[in-house]
């Protein structure tokens, strides 16, 4: 008895060992556009990497950890980047070294030269193309209700004007992922009734979105707020990447 309780000690002290081990061997690097991740091969055959921008979740994917790291092409990777990886032993956290790779800046010419006005429009302010999930926005809503009600919360009821200017922002953000609207101004701004936001792209499905946002602690206070009332939603697929919005209200 005494020796088969000595090697189930050794064997949870090799795990934690490995475990440590693990977590200082996760690094991350950005060079350009591009991410580059790294762990100990062996982490689990499914695992789950979330790739963070300033905190916020931009990018959720189920990743085979034995094969010991991934490469994402992020497109926007301005900001501070970091990753983490959700294991069967555990998590692991870095945060990425390196930075994006900046505008070029024009070749400066001894005399100005003068050129023609064009009338024809930047292509940052054209929308995206594609197309609302309305099943997928009420996924998520369902689960928001879910969620409050584990923690005896009121649900929040589903609210048309927040519902519009959802749809609005993930258009928006199709075009730039930011809390900043793609005119300068500040999110809120879409909707005198919106008290709130959350934001989210490159996830599939509504359990996969509400997992990111449940594990990010300021996605999470605004689903849990007990002061919001009303919610709009909207799922919005472009370019085959799918953009989230929750906008909150009182």
């Amino acid at each position: 008895m005494k020796k088969r309780f000595g090697l189930i000690l050794l064997s949870l002290c090799l795990c934690l060992l490995l475990s440590a081990a693990a977590a200082e061997g996760m690094t991350a690097r950005l060079e350009g556009g591009t991410l580059y991740i790294t762990w100990p091969a062996g982490a689990g055959e499914s695992c789950m990497l979330t790739v963070y921008r300033n905190g916020w979740p931009v990018l959720t994917l189920n990743v085979n950890g034995n094969a010991g790291g991934a490469t994402i092409a992020l497109g926007d990777a301005s900001g501070r980047i970091s990753a983490r990886l959700q294991t069967p032993r555990g998590t692991l956290a870095c945060d990425a070294t390196g930075a994006a790779a900046g505008k070029p800046k024009p070749a400066q010419t001894a005399k100005p030269t003068q050129t023609k006005p064009t009338a024809t429009k930047p292509a940052s302010t054209q929308a995206p193309k594609g197309e609302e999930r309305p099943g997928l926005a009420a996924e998520v809503i369902a689960q928001v209700n879910a969620e409050r009600q584990k923690q005896g919360l009121s649900p929040l009821r589903e609210d048309d004007e927040l519902n519009r200017a959802a749809a609005v922002r993930a258009r928006e953000i199709a075009r730039v992922f930011s809390h900043t609207r793609p005119d300068g101004g500040s999110w809120s701004t879409v909707s005198a009734s919106a008290y709130g936001e959350n934001i989210a792209r490159g996830q599939k499905t509504a359990d996969k979105v509400m997992a990111a946002w449940l594990t990010s602690k300021s996605h999470r206070d605004n689903i849990l707020k007990a002061s919001y009332g009303s919610i709009g939603v909207c799922a919005y697929i472009s370019g085959g990447v799918t953009h989230w919005v929750q906008l909150f209200g009182r």
